[in-house]
């Protein structure tokens, strides 16, 4: 450990003494992915990265040393590890295979001891332990995919699980949700099963508590539409949630409380329907919302020991904190925390099961990430590990909020980095980097570390981040307003707060290059196609550039209530669907172009860039191209990336 930390030190003192920071430092995954406190707080289990792969370390916590590991076989990497009991682990492998890039979960659960001993692959499709020629076997193989609902407090030999059985479609097993899930005991020793009972709907999900009582599920149908059911025992049958306690389809059961007396709901509150949480009472069936009004949707919660929510963090721009009602001694630490810390992101992921100790995650726009043991008793925090430990944060730069008025009235939010000593030079040139999605929860623009971010600015470019309309997090009436305008008012949001950062000074006009990827490669695209002399260049990442082939090429029709969202956020009038596909413009496209995609992709198929390509070159626009075989939805590999990131700044560079 101390060997670690001297290299730590090393890399700090190079990249604080050079003015540009190597590529590698942002295209390497990080290091310490995440850490996890065993119930009695004596050892940390940590998912760790090196040499290109995700190992599991399981350390003493007094001193830091390593007592066992696991290192997976060929290229595979520990997907989520999880203690069972003081003495117990369980953990994931996600599996490398030869045609992909990026490995993928096999759904298979593994369990050892914390001296690594023990150690059983106790459920998955390769769990039997069955000997040639023998029908005796202790465990049977399970083509599904499982995920933990209790650790079931006073049993240390068994969890409770939730299979989703896999489907055989032409010789090859798909996880897709199609069919009845089943609730099983799982001894986490032996890999014995017992099944319990299938839940009488497809696609749908359970809550348990803490003793294993499932009383709560939810599901969707094929039309996206959200039910949820509850029943007061396992003996009694499922009733509707909504005419139980009154609630409307809006409402969706998360977690129940240590003493299986409350509910905590996620639910929409307000005109704009901002995204928060409530709190149910079984006993009585009143409600009331967790945390004091909020501007914009709670993000992520941090729950008190007794498993409600504590604190909300929310980000109107920088992260900021809703903390719950009532009296919580994690609501006070945490207050504390944010003070000593300097007003970054503050989480506790993790924390022994008195409570008494708790690992701290701090980050920031120019912080990726640091880990700390806090004491409740005697309120002192001890560094453990920073990720990504190659970056100073003095050498990043800040992330500045900013937000404006459309012309429709509309607020719309986003960020500008500018090039740390970019005050002292002449106006730096602008990348315009646009989110993904854009209507799923969680894909909008955050007050964060974002390694692409970071890259830009370290080579002297202005980023620009903008949280369009339909962009997640401002509530649901935000959202819908981007619902059939994905080259239409989305992309003038995206222009208009880049004509604003120009307007405003920040930046050089007549440098201007726009960057993005999925949803965002395809808007980087159309802006480009809306205000072809905005713009020097731009660069399309696995994007989408005839929206027909949402409907004909892309996995979304075949994903349950896939279609259902294609007509509600796309439509189907055919004009539209043309007149906002880039591919039937490329006569009004004066930017240069580049194009990256994977070519196992299967969420927005190559054929999207290689059709435009084709038609760029017909017109005598020819594309750069970097294209990545092995690479589905986005380029996972360190070696790909160092190169594709090379390329990008080699083209930034010669046109902006």
């Amino acid at each position: 450990m101390k060997w670690i930390a001297f290299i730590a030190l090393a890399f700090l003192s190079a990249s604080a003494s050079s003015t540009t920071l190597p590529l590698e430092y942002f295209t390497k995954h990080g290091d310490y992915l995440d850490l996890k406190l065993s119930p009695d707080g004596k050892h940390i289990a940590a998912r760790v990265r090196t040499d290109n792969r995700i190992v599991l370390a399981i350390l003493e916590t007094k001193t830091m040393k390593a007592v066992s590991g696991i290192r997976p076989p060929n290229n595979d990497i520990v997907h989520t590890v999880n203690w069972v009991n003081n003495e117990r682990l369980i953990f994931e492998y996600a599996e490398k295979f030869s045609q992909l890039d990026s490995p993928v979960p096999t759904g298979e659960l593994f369990a050892m001891n914390v001296d690594g001993s023990k150690r059983e692959l106790i459920y998955g499709f390769r769990a039997s332990d069955a000997q040639l020629g023998s029908r005796i076997s202790n465990k049977d193989n399970t083509y599904a995919t499982q995920e933990v609902l209790s650790y079931l407090e006073g049993d240390d030999d068994h969890i409770l699980i939730i299979e989703y059985p896999w489907q055989l479609i032409a010789m090859t097993y798909y996880d897709n949700r199609n069919k009845k899930p089943i609730i099983s005991k799982l001894n986490i020793y032996n890999g014995r099963k017992k099944k319990l009972e299938t839940l009488p709907h497809a696609h749908s999900y359970a809550l348990a508590n803490k003793f294993g009582d499932v009383n709560f599920m939810g599901w969707r149908d094929e039309n996206d539409k959200f039910y949820a059911a509850y029943r007061e025992n396992m003996d009694s049958p499922w009733q509707s949630f909504k005419n139980t306690f009154d609630f409307d389809d809006t409402y969706v059961p998360l977690g129940v409380s240590e003493d299986a007396k409350h509910v905590y709901l996620s639910g929409r509150t307000g005109e704009d329907r901002i995204a928060t949480l409530f709190k149910l009472s079984l006993e009585t069936g009143e409600y009331e919302k967790v945390y004091e009004d909020h501007s914009t949707d709670v993000e992520f919660s941090i729950f008190d020991k007794n498993s409600m929510p504590a604190v909300g963090i929310t980000y109107p721009g920088k992260s900021e904190y809703v903390y719950a009602k009532g009296d919580s001694r994690t609501a006070q630490i945490h207050k504390m925390l944010v003070d000593a810390f300097g007003n970054q992101t503050v989480r506790i992921p993790s924390r022994t099961q008195d409570g008494k100790t708790l690992l701290v995650h701090v980050s920031s726009d120019v912080n990726p990430g640091e880990y700390y043991l806090f004491d409740r008793d005697t309120l002192s925090a001890e560094f453990i590990w920073a990720n990504s430990s190659w970056i100073d944060p003095r050498t990043l730069s800040s992330m500045k909020p900013i937000s404006f008025e459309t012309d429709d009235g509309l607020t719309i939010n986003g960020y500008l980095t500018l090039p740390k000593f970019a005050e002292k030079q002449e106006k730096p040139p602008l990348v315009v980097m646009i989110h993904g999605g854009p209507h799923q929860p969680g894909t909008r623009d955050f007050w964060r570390y974002n390694s692409e971010t970071q890259l830009l600015a370290s080579r002297g470019y202005a980023v620009l981040q903008v949280n369009f309309r339909g962009s997640d997090g401002y509530g649901s009436k935000f959202i819908r307003k981007g619902y059939r305008e994905w080259g239409g008012k989305m992309i003038d949001d995206i222009n208009a707060a880049t004509r604003w950062t120009i307007d405003k000074g920040y930046v050089d006009g007549d440098k201007v290059c726009a960057y993005g990827a999925s949803y965002g490669g395809y808007a980087a695209l159309m802006t480009v196609v809306r205000e072809p002399d905005m713009y020097k260049c731009t660069v399309g990442y696995v994007g989408i550039y005839d929206l027909t082939y949402m409907f004909t090429e892309s996995d979304i029709p075949s994903i349950w209530g896939g279609k259902s969202y294609l007509k509600r956020v796309l439509g189907d009038d055919e004009a539209q669907l043309r007149d906002y596909s880039p591919i039937n413009h490329v006569n009004k496209i004066k930017a240069n172009v580049m194009l990256i995609h994977g070519s196992k992709d299967k969420r927005v198929p190559e054929i999207n860039s290689e059709a435009l390509a084709d038609r760029l070159t017909a017109a005598g626009k020819a594309p750069v191209y970097l294209q990545y075989r092995q690479a589905g939805h986005g380029v996972y590999d360190e070696e790909n990336r160092a190169e594709l990131y090379q390329g990008l700044l080699d083209f930034l560079g010669e046109n902006i």
